[in-house]
């Protein structure tokens, strides 16, 4: 590429009939100033091109970090929300298991507590059986106590009769009797 410094040192040769020297000495001089101004410009857009080309690699890298941390964020996520829900299903897994087992053992407390009210119950009969048995063997032996006693002291009465006292005679049991009296 040609520089401003390349036409500045550009020499052209004379000949006869050539171009007017001030004229090509001026129109040098409006070019070297603005091929200078253009290629300032141009060495400053190159520049700014390779800046703003750094940038946007810089960015380019930034934004690819982003999107690989933001897929990471989403697979953390993803993998939270499913080990949450593993863990909720294991949890309720585990209060179901114990719920069961609680019935379980509430059931099995009731069928115990069956058992023992129906073992209280028949014991309950066979005690009272066992008393009204023991108290009629009671009964009929006071019974017979009674009648034992009550003839014991009607015999004693009759041998009181029979025993003369001092100056009495003996009374036979035709006497006592009133049946046999006639």
């Amino acid at each position: 590429m040609l520089t401003p410094l390349d036409i500045n040192k550009k020499e052209f040769h004379r000949s006869f009939r050539g171009y007017n020297c001030e004229e090509v000495d001026e129109f040098l001089e409006q070019i070297l100033r603005d091929y200078g101004q253009v290629y300032r410009e141009n060495q400053e857009m190159r520049e700014k091109n390779q800046r703003l080309s750094e940038e946007l690699e810089r960015y380019a890298h930034l934004e690819q970090t982003l999107k690989d941390a933001l897929v990471m964020a989403q697979q953390a996520a993803d993998e939270m929300r499913q080990n949450a829900q593993r863990e909720a299903e294991l949890k309720l897994q585990e209060a179901d298991n114990k719920a069961r087992e609680i019935l379980n053992q509430a059931r099995a407390q009731a069928e115990k507590v069956e058992r023992y009210q129906r073992d209280l119950e028949a014991s309950t009969r066979a005690f009272k059986m066992r008393l009204r048995s023991l108290l009629k063997a009671q009964l009929e032996l006071l019974e017979d106590a009674v009648e034992a006693e009550a003839a014991a002291t009607a015999d004693r009465q009759v041998e009181q009769l029979r025993e003369p006292g001092p100056g009495e005679e003996e009374i036979t049991d035709c006497e006592l009797d009133p049946c046999r009296q006639e």
